[in-house]
């Protein structure tokens, strides 16, 4: 998922938003300059463009450097022509010389977008400040993450860290970057045009999201699909940016969603991964040898895994098989990393212990509706178990928040009284109970996790996760419920994501539930249904879970006569009869062929030929 981790996530972090640069728009150079509101940014370009166009060398360079600075960044072949440039007159030489040489002269610029609101910063291609970023930065080392999802680096946005890999840039940019921009960005003293920047990139996370889960529907592509489209009409509406070939590409995705099926079944990661495993083998640099030394090496790691038991409970539990175990993990874990996530089993098997009257109640609880006391005075079930302090499950690990505090966070299902909501809780214990049924021993394994208690439905109005139901997160208060629930590993949905912080109008310290589920999308908000409503940059989504269909109504902005409604796979471009007397161009397009007229042709931008 090259395509919209590398095209799509980074491509708008680095050139919408410019955050390699970030840092340096902190503080303004001078006391009191000037606010450019996207008016005059929008006037200052043109009147560099109206300079370059006339051979005005002098007008040129009175220009302010940031300006000068942001159109040659933005254009790489101009870019590299000015690496040793730091001045406004060796700027302005270089653009010069550019457009000189040009075959289409100043036409052949790209022209970076403005901001969407007020600055004294005047880099126009950029969208947040230093303050911005420094806040994405102390969000990724307060947030938790489970140990199966790579961490990005602290220092984010700055060439030291080198160049970042996909999942990196998948989990700063739909986790990290959710919690902090949905924080900063939907307080209310936020701008609008903060809003709408955050709206836009909310459609790209949402689209990232659904189009790599494990699972794959006609619906769900759908949805895919209708938020890449939103997104790609926002870059042109909020940023006048130019559209480059990721987002072509990913506006076609949506078929190989529903011919192929979900996207990790024949993304290109496996390949990568032993392309890295190819780089790092022992050839001697003998190129002969390299298919057979490869093959070996493929061959005693297949061979070893075959004779290591895959139930934990029978292997042996001696220091020297653990020190074999070990040198098996380093010699061959590379392969088990990335997007294949593979956690071998862990060495815990402990004595029985005898379970607490409360814990044991709570375990008769969870059997009372299926089972009933055998005759005698010993209980129907025995009152020991086996404690454990991490399991593998389902690809993951889940570990008790002593073991691993990241792999303790939990989602959950209840289960009882046909309760299917999803709760959040942390894993304070893990036990294996042993009964006899049927004259069988059977095993279950259980957690002990204690529910963080939901927000009051005075203070949910005041959580501004919930306004973007698509990103799958939410606030709980930091604290949780007197009694433990046990809850059989069955009922495990998914870790999340944790952060905590005091929204001011709550007044409580909170967390925030990041769900990280990559199999099914359950219905989170319990009560609020399966109808969800997106507004953002003047068009409403509306999805219906029940009726596995896509209704989407797209209103283009700039107040533009035009509509396109999504139905079934059918694209239809239509003009109300109320503003017939606008002489807004019309055309219908539906069918397969009208999509890809759709895809091609029209922009965010009032519904014009781009």
């Amino acid at each position: 998922m090259h395509n919209l981790f590398l095209g799509e996530l980074r491509h708008h972090c680095i050139d919408i938003w410019g955050m390699k640069t970030a840092e340096d728009r902190g503080k303004p150079k001078r006391k009191n300059a000037a606010v450019h509101t996207p008016g005059m940014q929008q006037s200052v370009l043109d009147h560099l463009i109206a300079a370059l166009r006339k051979g005005a060398q002098s007008a040129v360079t009175s220009i302010q450097k940031d300006y000068l600075e942001a159109l040659v960044k933005y254009n790489p072949s101009v870019s590299t022509l000015a690496k040793s440039a730091q001045t406004k007159p060796e700027y302005a030489a270089v653009l010069m010389e550019w457009v000189a040489s040009a075959p289409n002269g100043v036409d052949s610029l790209m022209i970076p977008p403005v901001l969407p609101y007020a600055t004294n910063k005047k880099r126009a291609h950029a969208i947040f400040s230093s303050q911005v970023l420094e806040a994405i930065r102390k969000d990724i080392a307060s947030v938790t993450l489970p140990s199966w999802l790579p961490r990005p680096p602290q220092n984010l946005g700055s060439a030291s860290h080198g160049k970042l890999k996909a999942d990196h840039w998948c989990t700063a940019c739909t986790v990290n970057m959710v919690i902090t921009l949905v924080r900063l960005w939907s307080d209310p003293s936020a701008t609008q045009d903060e809003k709408s920047a955050l709206s836009n990139f909310l459609h790209l996370v949402a689209a990232a999201d659904l189009a790599t889960r494990r699972t794959m529907s006609s619906e769900r592509s759908q949805r895919f699909d209708a938020h890449m489209l939103e997104y790609v009409w926002g870059l042109r509406s909020l940023y006048r940016a130019s559209l480059v070939p990721n987002h072509h590409l990913s506006l076609h995705l949506v078929d190989c969603l529903q011919l192929f099926g979900p996207t990790f079944a024949w993304w290109a990661f496996p390949f990568e991964r032993y392309n890295g495993l190819l780089q790092r083998l022992n050839t001697n640099h003998r190129t002969a040898d390299i298919p057979k030394t490869f093959m070996r090496y493929f061959y005693i790691g297949a061979r070893v895994r075959s004779m290591i038991p895959t139930d934990a409970k029978a292997r042996p539990d001696h220091p020297e098989f653990k020190d074999v175990m070990n040198t098996f993990h380093s010699a061959f874990q590379e392969v088990a990393r990335g997007s294949r996530v593979i956690h071998p089993s862990a060495f815990f098997w402990n004595d029985k212990q005898v379970l607490s009257g409360s814990l044991y109640e709570a375990l008769l609880r969870a059997y009372a509706s299926r089972y009933y006391p055998s005759d005698g005075d010993s209980p129907f079930l025995p009152s020991t178990a086996t404690f454990l302090p991490s399991l593998a499950h389902s690809g993951v690990t889940i570990s008790t928040f002593e073991d691993r505090p990241g792999n303790s966070f939990v989602l959950f299902r209840d289960g009882s009284n046909g309760d299917t909501r999803v709760r959040a809780g942390q894993v304070r214990r893990i036990f294996q109970h042993t009964r006899i049924q049927d004259d069988c021993s059977v095993t279950d394994t259980y957690l002990v996790v204690g529910e963080y208690t939901s927000l009051s439905s005075s203070h949910a109005a005041f959580d501004p996760y919930r306004c973007f139901p698509h990103i799958e997160a939410w606030l709980c208060y930091n604290k949780m419920g007197d009694a433990d629930v046990i809850v059989p590993l069955s009922n495990f949905v998914s870790h999340f994501t944790s952060y905590t912080y005091t929204p001011p109008e709550i007044g409580v310290e909170c967390m925030v539930i990041k769900l990280l589920d990559r199999w099914a999308r359950p219905s989170v908000y319990g009560g609020f249904g399966c109808e969800r409503a997106l507004e953002g940059a003047g068009r409403v989504y509306a999805c219906s879970r029940a009726r596995r269909a896509t209704r989407v109504q797209l209103a283009c902005v700039a107040e533009s006569s035009q509509w396109i409604r999504v139905c079934a796979g059918a694209w239809r471009v239509h003009q109300s009869a109320s503003d017939s007397s606008a002489g807004a161009r019309c055309t219908v397009v539906s069918g397969v062929r009208g999509r890809e007229r759709a895809r091609e042709g029209y922009s965010g931008a009032a519904g014009v030929r781009s």
